[in-house]
């Protein structure tokens, strides 16, 4: 064997991450808002830079700039950020490409609020509770917690949880089950020793059977079928027949969908939000003119060249997030018509190979990207979902999501004397074409917070069932 030092030529290609590709790689994934900040400071560090704020110097959406390449190599993980179905638009308004405003009940509350608040910081600390209320309209959150967190006082939080307790619909800002039904059973003074027994022992009904909850409560079998049926005309759900938001107030929609006349849904990005920067020429001009030091022009190419450089990665973000934003709303038609069930399987990889990007491409423009659609606002991320098998020939493979709202319905129509198993469940999804295992159910079940059968059951008994 021998054992030298040789010199060999070879020719290979590779990606150079400059400063400025890294840069322009970062204003993908970067929100309206935080975009807007990046702006701002770069046009304040640019004297060449000035920002515009009229809609009279904005490009229109159909305007497509020269496109530059941003691919990498780096890959991220294809979050997605799942966003509640809402009702569709009136017919009436599907050429708006804004919502249609319904009144949710963040919206009903705070009205109340602004009736018995007898000042600012009752005012502000019941807007924080509202914000506070998970999907069913319980406040989750520790008041001391809250307290903590906003820099209030633990009596005004205390105070404004029990003022606001008494709102409609009653039971709402409730900690628990227990406790809404509690706050209801007052409201009808109909709050007897033997259903407060009842109520503090109301988890001992999910978990075993009535006889065994009526001996825990020293009831007989006909007083506890008397409590309960007195618990079944209660809500355990107060948010209940009110729309909620299901995103934050504060996320800006980067754009809109609606359909044209050709009856097809379609991308328009929304141009107001967006900040637009513009190169002073005649300022550079004459700087230039009057320049004669040579570190004096060479900070001004600089800052020339880095103008110009911004302004074309900007257009060329909005390029980007017009294409993918648009291939979406092409490949998910069925979801902004007919809902969940209409939801198709899409990945990363689907979306980069229809418009030659690299899949890192498409899951940075798409995180923290929200579209006002006719069924709410949601993250582009949301949908992207895994695909399940369909049996049904020449059927298209189904989304998960598509899969867990199928579960959620059948869920909510299931007899209540005989809830329906996992594997019934199986069964009901392959009758409508779905492959699913038995385990998937599981998981999908735990995702979705539904209880098991046994579960389910017990709760029927109850009466609290699904609103």
């Amino acid at each position: 064997m021998k054992i030298g030092q040789s010199i060999e030529a070879r020719v290979s290609t590779t990606l150079a991450m400059t400063p400025r590709l890294q840069q322009a790689i970062r204003l993908l994934q970067l929100s309206v808002t935080e975009l807007s900040v990046y702006v701002n400071e770069q046009v304040a560090e640019n004297p060449l830079l000035t920002l515009e704020t009229g809609d009279e110097s904005l490009p229109t959406s159909q305007e497509e700039p020269q496109e530059y390449s941003l691919d990498c190599d780096d890959e991220r993980p294809n979050d997605s950020l799942q966003f509640e179905e809402r009702d569709p638009m009136q017919e009436g308004n599907t050429q708006n490409p804004r919502l249609r405003c319904e009144q949710t009940l963040q919206d009903y509350l705070q009205l109340q609020l602004s009736l018995v608040a007898t000042n600012n910081n009752e005012y502000l600390t019941g807007l924080v509770l509202i914000n506070c209320l998970n999907a069913y309209g319980y406040l989750e959150v520790d008041a001391a917690e809250i307290a903590e967190q906003f820099g209030a006082e633990l009596e005004l939080v205390e105070k404004m949880i029990a003022v606001m307790q008494k709102f409609d619909p009653i039971g709402i800002f409730s900690r628990n089950v227990e406790e809404c039904l509690r706050v209801q059973l007052q409201e009808k003074n109909a709050l007897t020793p033997k259903m407060d027994l009842l109520l503090q022992n109301i988890d001992g009904l999910l978990q075993g059977s009535p006889s065994v909850l009526a001996r825990k409560c020293k009831l007989s079998i006909e007083e506890l079928q008397k409590c309960l049926s007195e618990l079944r005309e209660l809500n355990p759900r107060p948010s209940s027949g009110f729309l909620m938001n299901t995103y934050d107030d504060n996320v800006i929609p980067d754009g809109f969908i609606y359909k044209n006349a050709d009856d097809v849904f379609v991308f328009e990005l929304n141009m107001n939000t967006l900040p637009q920067i513009l190169l002073n020429s005649p300022y550079y001009n004459e700087l230039r003119g009057k320049l004669k030091k040579p570190d004096e022009k060479q900070f001004l190419q600089a800052k020339y060249a880095h103008a110009n450089w911004l302004m074309q990665a900007l257009n060329q973000r909005l390029v980007t997030l017009k294409r993918v934003a648009s291939a979406i709303v092409q490949h998910q038609q069925e979801f902004f018509s007919k809902g969940m069930h209409g939801l198709k399987s899409l990945t990363l990889k689907t979306i980069a190979d229809q418009l030659d990007m690299h899949e890192s491409t498409v899951s940075r423009i798409t995180t923290a990207k929200y579209i006002s659609t006719p069924r709410g606002t949601f993250e582009l991320k949301f949908f992207f979902s895994q695909s399940i098998t369909s049996i049904s020939e020449g059927q298209e493979d189904v989304s998960a999501k598509s899969v867990q709202n199928a579960i959620a319905d059948l869920v909510s129509k299931e007899s209540q004397t005989a809830p329906l198993s996992d594997e019934q469940l199986v069964s009901k999804l392959g009758e409508k074409g779905m492959l699913v295992a038995r385990r998937t159910i599981s998981k999908y079940r735990k995702i979705l917070r539904i209880p098991s059968s046994q579960e389910r059951r017990n709760y029927y008994t109850l009466g609290l069932k699904k609103a």
